[in-house]
């Protein structure tokens, strides 16, 4: 499976899937095609990648189930949705996208797929009243992806459970496992090889969490 077909099956059976950032809406033609989703509404602040999204969903004859809306973030959203993926962007911008707009998020199904700074978006969002009901990891074209499905709900996670992902540390997905694996041979050699004593010693620290944390050893 790869990362497309992965967002798109954590949508399954969705009423109205809202993807903010659509790009050529892949993934929601995915979801209504192959996972049962009944609407869909394609959004993005750019009106190249709608025009992208548009011309793909009429090749697939789907013009009247998929909306497009030109929209940064949700701030043009008027239409109810019960499921919203936010995938391929920074999770800084991801976080922004959530508080910019996070009152329309009450009672929704969120999918989230930042390409970084992942314990930042699960801290905003536990810090909003949401938990983490799912987490998944997995390598597509030689990148890493890490994926995390929120709902609406209290938890109470530790830092490292904040950092590394609660589901992920105790699913030990294969990805997961291979990611840190590389992870930790990468932070060797710079420990080996690094002259300064403050990112020696901030390396170190990063090696034994992910040992003491991840790879138990």
């Amino acid at each position: 499976m790869n990362r497309i077909d992965l967002i798109a099956s954590l949508a399954k059976d969705s009423n109205t899937l809202l993807d903010v950032g659509c790009d050529h809406a892949y993934v929601l033609i995915k979801a209504l095609l192959d996972y049962g989703c009944k609407m869909g509404i394609a959004a993005d602040i750019n009106i190249g990648p709608l025009n992208s999204a548009l011309q793909n969903i009429k090749n697939k004859n789907l013009e009247s189930r998929i909306k497009i809306v030109q929209s940064d973030g949700l701030k043009n959203i008027v239409d109810d949705f019960d499921t919203v993926i936010i995938a391929g962007m920074g999770g800084n911008l991801i976080k922004s996208i959530i508080l910019d707009s996070i009152d329309k998020l009450n009672n929704k199904k969120l999918i989230l797929e930042p390409n970084n700074d992942r314990p930042l978006v699960r801290e905003c969002l536990i810090n909003n009243g949401f938990k983490i009901i799912d987490e998944y990891a997995i390598y597509d074209m030689n990148k890493y992806y890490e994926v995390m499905v929120l709902q609406k709900g209290s938890c109470n996670y530790s830092d490292f459970e904040v950092k590394f992902g609660p589901i992920l540390l105790k699913k030990r997905m294969p990805d997961f496992l291979k990611f840190y694996e590389n992870k930790a041979k990468l932070l060797e050699k710079i420990i080996r090889e690094v002259t300064s004593l403050d990112i020696k010693e901030e390396k170190e620290k990063e090696l034994f969490e992910i040992n003491k944390y991840i790879l138990n050893s």
